[in-house]
This record gives C-alpha cells, structure tokens and sequence, in this order.
C-alpha cells in the first residue's frame, strides 16, 4: 500500500538554548548527535537507525513551567540510569517506580524543563 506511514522519525522539543540543550541530550543522557543544523536552530539526537530520533528546537525563550514532551525513552537498567542521571544534577519529578502493569517508570527534566520518561519494560510486547 502507497501512503502509509513507515516509523515515527522525530519527536520535536522546544528550548531556549540550543547549546544547553545540547549539553544535556549529548552530554549527560549520552545521546549521539545524527544532525548538527545549528544554523537553522536544530539538531537531532538519538541512538543509531532505525529508532526514532528527539529534535531540539531553539526558540530563544525559556519556559517558566514544567512541560510534558510526551517523549518516552526505553533503558536497559533504570536504576543505573536514574543513579547516574542524579549524580549528573538531573532533576527527577517521578523517581523509578514499579507499575501495576509491570514495567519501572522514571521522570526527569532537561535544561529547559521539559519532561521526558524513560521506562525499563522487557516484557512489553510479549506481556499477555
């Protein structure tokens, strides 16, 4: 079928300092840069094809609040994770916690308060 849609190839998240941001995706979350366009106020990061891949979008204007991307990150050890992060300065608004339907969920926030998720879930899609 022509037309359909094939993956979710960006998810976009505004900040007001691109090389703040950057620091924290690149940096601290170990994020690898898949396109530097700095100078149309963008660039990518990301694992490695085919996963999806979170745009960083400056718009020079920090945000006074807490804002949901909706962008959720898989990890292969939370608590690491989450130990790492923290020594790191991150801020977390839910720290790893077990959920009824069985995965570990965590939230933290970037440099401009955005609110990412990262969740530890082996058994997602072989759960019944």
């Amino acid at each position: 079928m022509k037309g359909k849609i094939t993956r979710v190839w960006l998810s976009m998240v505004t900040v007001s300092d691109l090389d703040k941001a950057l620091t924290f995706y690149s940096e601290i979350l170990g994020l690898p840069i898949a396109l530097d366009a700095r100078a149309f106020n963008h660039i990518e990061v990301g694992p490695h094809e085919p996963l999806a891949k979170i745009g960083i979008e400056s718009t020079g204007k920090q945000s006074k609040r807490r804002k949901w991307t909706g962008i959720v990150l898989d990890t292969d050890d939370i608590y690491a994770l989450y130990e790492r992060l923290t020594k790191k300065g991150v801020t977390f608004t839910l720290k790893p916690t077990k959920m009824p339907w069985g995965g570990i969920v965590a939230n933290f926030l970037d440099s401009d308060k955005n609110e990412l998720q990262v969740v530890q879930d082996p058994e997602h899609y072989t759960r019944e």
